[in-house]
């Protein structure tokens, strides 16, 4: 934390009197949980642990501290007793850590720094044979767009060649076609059931929509990037990726999702094919059209839908799915509380697990066989599963990134995380407590 102003006990009174002011009578103890940063904050309130809704209150004595964060923000943790004593506990933000809005506020420990979660690092294959649609024509492009946009001011040929000097590549005849008839501008097709309806074109310089398409901006935490899988396209034409630097953006379609021309299909597709790259969804991108030719001129079915996630993620708990449904090329598995523990043996050797996520509510038993898979790279635990792990000296040392699950005792969170950051020599995080006397 930089901003000294942050460690002044006056700055958190309001937030502790809120708190006072708040809890029933009779709380022995009221804890908030929460995170502040730049212009936005938030958290929850815990009365003798029992949830509460914070409050306007709460959140108002937020507003001056927030006003102070810089940076990544920070984790805060205020408890409050009966009998008048009161601490605060400020968490910096750091790349080795990041945080979360539930009760648990240290969300993830990021271990290896940089690291993207195993779907996200995928890079494409390229396939000898595969080649442009035989229907991609720059000229029916050209004279489309001519049409619609006569006025539209034409990318420069130096803007273009800089785009294809990023990317790596040579974009196809049509795309190229479209900016250097129009370089921007609302490309709107007339009414037609038979036709594609338009789209916004994507100009060679937005910074925004080139940005959107890179990994850390589509999964947004490792929590969420860990549990996601790419479905195989049955068709064979898009590769199972959760992101791809062959994807290049030509136009969004009015709703804050674009359209992309990929540069390595699968074996089945064809250099240049539009996909559709969902603002909903944080991975992956659907086939659309064979080349930017046929989607302007023709009418594509809906985004093609991808194949179904299959074994790729095993859910494993009261509804009936146990380790036994866990197959050779199951990606994801997630135990949740069930009416018997879970007996995690079954998994050990598994190759391609890569992300276990067990519910600080469940039960499992041998826990320990996650030294016995070699792809795992995200763990997500209780803190008591996590202290069992420490102490008998098993936490993979595979993993790229921890979770923590539930919420634990305070100090027993902030001590697991600090030894899991020790065995990666991570630096630990930072921790300033701040105590107030009652007055």
């Amino acid at each position: 934390m930089n901003n000294t102003a942050l460690r002044q006990p006056e700055l958190w009174r309001p937030l502790v009197s809120a708190l006072r002011g708040g809890a029933p009578a009779g709380t022995r103890e009221i804890e908030f949980r929460g995170t502040v940063h730049p212009g936005s904050y938030g958290g929850s309130v815990f009365d003798d642990g029992e949830s509460r809704h914070g409050g306007g209150s709460v959140l108002d004595a937020l507003k001056p501290p927030a006003a102070l964060v810089e940076g990544p923000g920070v984790a805060v943790r205020a408890l409050v007793t009966a009998a008048g004593a009161a601490e605060v506990d400020i968490v910096a933000g750091a790349p080795q850590v990041s945080f979360g809005m539930g009760s648990t506020i240290l969300e993830t420990v990021l271990l290896v720094d940089g690291a993207d979660p195993e779907p996200y690092r995928r890079v494409p294959v390229h396939h000898d044979g595969v080649t442009t649609s035989p229907n991609a024509d720059p000229e029916v492009v050209r004279a489309l767009v001519r049409r619609i946009l006569p006025g539209a001011q034409a990318a420069s040929p130096a803007a273009l060649a800089a785009a294809e000097s990023s990317l790596g590549a040579a974009l196809p005849a049509d795309v190229r076609a479209l900016y250097l008839s129009a370089g921007a501008g609302d490309l709107v097709l007339p009414a037609d059931p038979e036709l594609f309806y338009g789209m916004s074109i994507v100009a060679l310089d937005d910074a925004a929509a080139r940005e959107y398409l890179e990994p850390r901006s589509r999964y947004g935490s490792w929590t969420d990037g860990a549990i996601e899988v790419v479905a195989p396209d049955p068709a064979e034409r898009v590769q199972p990726l959760a992101a791809s630097p062959a994807w290049f953006a030509v136009g969004d379609d009015f709703g804050g999702n674009l359209l992309v021309v990929d540069l390595e299909p699968g074996p089945r597709g064809h250099v240049g094919q539009v996909l559709y790259v969902d603002h909903e969804f944080p991975a992956g991108a659907r086939w659309l059209a064979p080349s930017l030719t046929e989607l302007l001129t023709g009418r594509p079915s809906e985004p093609a839908e991808p194949g179904p996630e299959g074994g790729l993620v095993v859910r494993i708990g009261p509804r009936g799915r146990t380790v036994a449904d866990v197959l050779p090329d199951t990606e994801v598995v997630v135990v949740s509380a069930a009416p018997e523990p879970t007996d995690l043996s079954g998994l050990a050797g598994n190759k391609t697990v890569r992300t276990l996520v067990v519910s600080h509510s469940a039960t499992v038993t041998n826990l320990d066989v996650v030294t016995t898979l070699p792809g795992l790279e995200y763990l997500e635990l209780g803190t008591a599963n996590w202290q069992q792990l420490l102490r008998a000296d098993r936490v993979p040392p595979t993993l790229q990134a921890a979770g923590m699950q539930g919420r634990a005792d305070w100090g027993t969170t902030v001590e697991v995380v600090d030894a899991l950051l020790a065995r990666w020599d991570r630096p630990r995080i930072d921790v300033t407590r701040i105590r107030l006397s009652r007055g």
